[in-house]
């Protein structure tokens, strides 16, 4: 590790949601994610209200894209903004930034940065790995079912994935 020169990638992604900030702060949530996206899983580590909140922690793992991390709520203003740092040990550290502005009566611009710095080859590999295109097609395609949610209160369902609820009702 005496030569590691960590690589770092700042990301943005734009969203056009159709409702106001304030129904669309609630929904980036870890509990709150269970409604709109199939394949959310977390485990709550620290929240006083169960939900979302300053300084909450969380813990996700999905194995095949990102593998395990650690979320920490660093910045918490209703309506306006909310912030993460994710820790994947060894690996990478990402900062995920989310603001959000009323565009109209109920349209919602939302700019998602993310600042992502490995910590090790393995971290500069995945880095490379997750250019800007990869990031803009995340985006969109969780764009696609927030507004989905937005527009119909229902998960949008996804060829070949079921939803954490489905599954457990089996």
């Amino acid at each position: 590790m005496k030569d590691f020169q960590a690589k770092r990638n700042v990301q943005t992604g734009i969203m056009s949601l159709a409702a106001s900030p304030r129904r669309v702060f609630p929904l980036l949530c870890p509990k709150r994610e269970y409604d709109w996206i199939p394949i959310w899983q977390c485990r709550m580590i620290f929240s006083e209200t169960g939900y979302a909140e300053d300084n909450g922690i969380f813990y996700t793992d999905f194995r095949e894209d990102r593998g395990p991390e650690w979320w920490v709520v660093t910045r918490y203003e209703p309506c306006r903004a909310i912030e993460f740092i994710r820790f994947a040990a060894g690996v990478r550290i990402t900062r995920l930034d989310v603001r959000l502005a009323g565009d109209g009566p109920d349209r919602t611009i939302a700019t998602w940065t993310q600042t992502m710095t490995a910590l090790s080859p393995e971290g500069n590999s995945y880095i490379d790995r997750y250019d800007d295109a990869s990031y803009r097609q995340e985006i969109s395609h969780l764009e696609t079912m927030l507004n989905h949610y937005l527009q119909t209160g229902t998960m949008l369902a996804i060829p070949g994935h079921e939803s954490v609820q489905e599954a457990q009702q089996k």
